[in-house]
């Protein structure tokens, strides 16, 4: 399969395992990088809207010199009813990033599930990822280490994070967030996990702040530039 030039000029790479990388999965995380923005600004601009309507609230008392207890009232809840201070500063923006953090995980599963159905259509492997015994990331990992022959080191520092960074999805999908469990008891090692990280906070349930999610995408790619260049040595290797 050659490469193709469509006729306004715009090259299309063949979709193979050496060029997974540099000419589609980089692409996909600067638009994520942008979504994060995005996510955070939108955050930042909800949190602002509330201490404006606050700050308002107060003055349009002064001007009218009520002298009664002060009640403030942002998007039809009322302070008097919500401790609107812990909605819209901390309840509210961890809802959102929770939903960028899914968003992210899934783009990150899926990847990896593309990279072995690549591998299999170019190469015309046999095993389907389907056949591998396992779930998730782990799964992927597995079909590319012993399928694609691919020798993904899971013993360093970064795979560590990875599975930090998966057991906070897990905890959110699976548990609403919540660091204890239906029975009471504290989930320890998740808790281990969010005490050893400036970046997330939180005692009955987790709370994700500005900059996680950045992490969570730099981290991801480490591991796709990790695997790329994994798949460049070997291509070399094989066809010196």
């Amino acid at each position: 399969m050659e490469d193709k030039e469509v006729p306004w000029g715009k090259y299309v790479p063949r979709e193979v395992p050496t060029n997974w990388y540099r000419y589609d999965l980089a692409y996909s995380i600067q638009l994520l990088e942008i979504f994060i923005s995005n996510s955070e600004e939108q955050i930042k601009s909800s949190i602002q809207e509330y201490m404006n309507t606050k700050r308002q609230s107060k003055i349009d008392k002064l001007d009218q010199a009520i002298n009664i207890e002060d009640e403030v009232r942002h998007k039809e809840l009322s302070n008097k009813h919500w401790e609107l201070e812990s909605l819209f500063n901390e309840y509210f923006p961890n809802l959102q990033r929770r939903s960028a953090f899914l968003s992210l995980y899934g783009f990150f599963e899926h990847e990896l599930d593309k990279l072995c159905a690549l591998f299999k259509k170019t190469y015309d492997y046999k095993v389907e990822l389907m056949d591998i015994r396992d779930l998730g990331i782990e799964r992927s990992i597995k079909y590319l280490t012993i399928v694609a022959d691919l020798p993904v080191d899971k013993g360093d520092d970064r795979w560590g994070k990875i599975k930090s960074i998966q057991k906070i999805r897990n905890l959110i999908v699976h548990n609403d967030g919540k660091l204890i469990d239906l029975c009471g008891n504290p989930r320890n090692t998740e808790r281990k996990i969010v005490a050893e990280d400036e970046l997330l906070s939180g005692e009955d349930q987790v709370f994700l702040h500005v900059g996680y999610l950045t992490y969570v995408l730099e981290t991801f790619d480490e591991l796709f530039k990790y695997i790329d260049g994994l798949i460049q040595s070997s291509w070399y290797r094989l066809n010196a």
